[in-house]
């Protein structure tokens, strides 16, 4: 039987998915997606190069992995398939990512209760997944199990809105995940550092509209006006 958080984060998400539709990031269906995806990515693969992570060798954990679409860069970058290791609480999405890559380690299960060593990872990964996590004691009780299964001095990938629509007070939908929220749920200066930050794509409904209709300034809007940035990738470091 599932315990209460496993039910409330099971249905958190299925509500999720059911209102937004399958079809809303669908690279070859929507044309507002591309550059939005192209910001996410570059982002993505610079804060992964930062980490000097060798690729042959490192552990990396994605939480909260979805259908594994987040798996697809460190995949492209020469990571392994068979240390690579992807989380998720919804038995249809790890069923959707096994047939996206078969090989690499699939996990359906609970991560507020990893089933890992201390110290597994070199880099553990989350996309957007604390977004939808308005509650405090889950979301600390993740934060906690990706610190404890991230080697010393490894690192744990933030990719996150901070689109002010996600951040409002008045959102009970969602919740930001603001740099006093990470310094909180990840104890930034005892446990661990921020050691970078990284751009990503524009808010929402302008970065649709350029990568729509003038795409050719979309990474010329994103470098001259930081303020339409909608959603970055933070590096920590473990202490």
């Amino acid at each position: 039987m599932e315990s209460d958080i496993e039910q409330k984060t099971d249905e958190l998400y299925k509500e999720y998915y059911n209102r937004k539709g399958e079809e809303r990031n669908d690279l070859l269906k929507n044309p507002e997606v591309l550059f939005q995806i192209l910001g996410y990515d570059r982002a993505v693969v610079s804060a992964i190069a930062s980490t000097k992570l060798n690729p042959k060798t490192a552990k990396v954990l994605d939480v909260g992995c979805g259908d594994g679409a987040s798996m697809l860069n460190l995949v492209r970058l020469g990571f392994l398939p068979s240390n690579l290791y992807g989380i998720d609480i919804i038995e249809e999405r790890i069923t959707q990512a096994k047939l996206k890559i078969s090989n690499i380690n699939w996990i359906l299960g609970n991560a507020s209760c990893l089933k890992f060593d201390d110290n597994f990872f070199e880099c553990v990964m989350e996309s957007t997944m604390f977004l939808q996590m308005t509650d405090d004691e889950l979301s600390d009780k993740i934060a906690k199990e990706m610190i404890r299964v991230t080697k010393k001095h490894g690192y744990i990938l933030l990719i996150l809105l901070i689109d002010w629509r996600y951040s409002h007070p008045f959102n009970k939908e969602y919740k930001g995940l603001s740099k006093k929220r990470i310094t909180n749920l990840f104890d930034v200066g005892s446990k661990t550092s921020i050691f970078k930050i990284y751009k990503g794509a524009l808010v929402p409904p302008i970065g649709r509209f350029i990568s729509r209709n003038i795409p050719c300034i979309y990474f010329t809007l994103q470098k001259l006006f930081p303020f339409l940035v909608g959603q970055v990738v933070t590096v920590l470091k473990k202490s």
